[in-house]
């Protein structure tokens, strides 16, 4: 054997080394047995042992699922609450706290936001899929015994969210992914299929098909509102809109020459309208003009037989006063109207003089008694 500086041994012909100081290495059992001797002491359980542990892992276990509890209610959103099945109340938009499950349970539901339901039709997924009718939904009888194929879309949002989740229990619709419980699946499908017969049934075709759709509409609007609301569904229906209406198909072409019929209908009533709108005015303004030129030719008639007549009254008066010289000027003027216009002669002893001037350059003289 042989050493060397460094302590360094070798023992038949191979090196040795010492062992060296280990570093410290903490097994799980260690830190079991600290965390043990760490627990506070607990009367009647007693400090460092199994008990207490059992007893952290249970408060630990308590705060996790107490933490379990907090939720969030978005703005558009309402939660109801239950504790032991029983509701609660309800919660609006903000960071809440509900026991956890199995004591407690909260239901988040957005309800301003507008929901649609198809009645009669079905539309794709994608927007783009051609609608399938729905026939056993389309198909209904108007008051005139006539059968007419409707579709509709009704829009609606949750107003009321107790009755909603607790008062109607509904097979769901799987079509639109509603599920059990819930009123706008079946509930409101009827619903709507009701209102609408009704309605319907209660008009002609040519109501439904053309002139009253909108107050189609407005009447079974307000029947879904009174039935869902009747029903405690705790949905508001916000609008009903009428698709498509048509005809049975066997008879369509039947009823397009009736609509196109009607068309030209009204297109002649609005050309007649038309053109009474532009003579009516036209006959006015001529009326008007021969009324006044009539109320104008009698106001001067009217004048002048007033001024006639005053003047016949001065006469009068005059006369009154001066017989002779009146009747005398009144000769006089009768003269110098009447003279004027006829040909007059001089008559003298020696003959007939023609009056100034004389017509036709004549001179000759037509005697009295026997002369030329």
């Amino acid at each position: 054997m042989a050493a060397s500086n460094d302590d360094t041994q070798v023992v038949d012909n191979k090196m040795y080394r010492p062992p060296q100081q280990q570093e410290n290495q903490v097994t799980l059992d260690e830190v079991i047995e600290r965390f043990k001797a760490s627990l506070p002491n607990i009367p009647g359980i007693g400090g460092g042992g199994s008990l207490g542990l059992i007893f952290v892992v249970l408060i630990v276990i308590g705060i996790v699922w107490g933490g379990t509890g907090f939720y969030t209610v978005g703005p558009d959103q309402q939660a109801v609450l239950r504790t032991f099945g029983q509701f609660q109340g309800t919660a609006s938009g903000g960071l809440h706290w509900h026991y956890p499950g199995p004591i407690g349970k909260r239901d988040v539901v957005a309800v301003t936001t507008a929901r649609r339901m198809e009645l009669g039709f079905r539309s794709g997924s994608d927007g783009f899929t051609v609608a399938q009718s729905v026939t056993n939904e389309s198909l209904m009888i108007t008051g005139d015994e006539n059968i007419v194929d409707v579709q509709a879309v009704v829009q609606y949002r949750i107003s009321d969210l107790q009755n909603f989740l607790f008062e109607v229990d509904d097979p769901g619709d799987a079509e639109r992914g509603i599920a059990p419980g819930s009123p706008d699946g079946r509930t409101l499908r009827d619903i709507a299929e009701t209102a609408l017969r009704q309605v319907v049934g209660a008009r002609n075709i040519d109501d439904v098909l053309t002139t009253e759709k909108e107050q189609v509409q407005t009447e079974v609007l307000l029947k879904m509102r009174e039935l869902a609301s009747e029903y405690k569904t705790g949905i508001d229906v916000l609008q009903v809109l009428l698709q498509n209406v048509n005809p049975p198909t066997q008879v369509q072409s039947a009823f397009e020459d009736v609509v196109r019929a009607r068309e030209d209908r009204e297109r002649l009533i609005n050309l007649a309208e038309a053109y009474e709108a532009a003579e009516i005015p036209k006959a006015t303004g001529e009326a008007a003009r021969i009324t006044e030129a009539a109320e104008g030719f009698k106001q001067g008639r009217i004048a002048r037989a007033q001024g006639e007549a005053d003047g016949f009254e001065a006469i009068l008066e005059g006369y009154l006063q001066s017989p002779d010289i009146t009747r005398q000027r009144l000769y006089l003027e009768a003269m110098e109207d009447v003279l004027p216009g006829i040909k007059k002669f001089i008559l003298s002893d020696s003959g007939v003089l023609p009056f100034l001037p004389l017509e036709g350059g004549s001179t000759g003289l037509t005697g009295v008694g026997g002369g030329q």
